[in-house]
């Protein structure tokens, strides 16, 4: 598991859990740039369109959530909607989110960027 300084009492019924919030923007063809993560991410890959890998810097015990919001300027965003389509926290420490519109994976616009939040056990305990 992730040997980093986590802070505890997150007001959490399940205990050891860690939150990595990161920016990523998007350039043409859906290009992503991790902007900000403390170094707790290492990358972040197109797979194909809206088909997004994150490879997280440790391993992690499993995955809980991952939230996200745009911030695409005064326009709505492109692919508003995000689901994990692989969880691999705790094998290979990645996990692949697609963003979609209407049910359609869809890259984000360029220049718009996405801040993220993912939530995760750090204990088998």
């Amino acid at each position: 598991m992730a040997n980093r300084r986590m802070y505890q009492f997150s007001g959490s019924n399940i205990g050891s859990v860690a939150r990595i919030s990161m920016k990523i923007t998007f350039g043409s063809s859906g290009a992503p740039t991790l902007a900000a993560n403390n170094g707790y991410v290492s990358s972040v890959v197109r797979n194909s369109a809206g088909d997004y890998t994150i490879t997280l810097a440790d391993k992690y015990n499993s995955l809980l959530g991952v939230r996200h919001v745009f911030n695409s300027g005064s326009s709505a965003p492109a692919s508003p909607a995000m689901w994990v389509k692989t969880d691999s926290v705790a094998s290979a420490g990645t996990l692949r989110v697609v963003f979609n519109a209407a049910g359609t994976a869809t890259d984000p616009a360029s220049g718009e960027i996405a801040l993220m939040e993912i939530v995760l056990k750090n204990s088998s305990v």
